[in-house]
């Protein structure tokens, strides 16, 4: 049996270390992807929130300023329906969607 030269050892040593470093550097990268869209998320949920709100804050101030007028009322749903359409382009662009 050949037992391995001083070279070879050195050589399996430096591939260990390769090895070890590629995965620690893997973990690095999937652990900062994971934040990266758990922070992404959350963002986004808060934002979408906000639209809900502020188009429903809109249209409760709209329908009393409305006073059970059916033209009045279409006219609140249009520029609701607007700024929805606004906001969810917004969002869009900015998450990607």
């Amino acid at each position: 049996m050949n037992l391995p030269t001083q070279r070879q050892l050195a050589r399996a040593v430096q591939a260990q270390e390769k090895a070890e470093m590629a995965v620690f550097e893997h973990q690095l990268v999937a652990v900062y992807l994971r934040e990266v869209d758990r922070i992404d998320a959350e963002t986004l949920a808060e934002v979408v929130k906000t639209a809900l709100e502020e188009g429903l804050n809109v249209l409760d101030f709209g329908l009393s300023l409305a006073a059970g007028s059916p033209a009045k009322a279409e006219l609140v749903s249009r520029l609701v329906s607007m700024q929805s359409k606004i906001d969810n382009a917004r969002i869009a662009r900015r998450f990607g969607g």
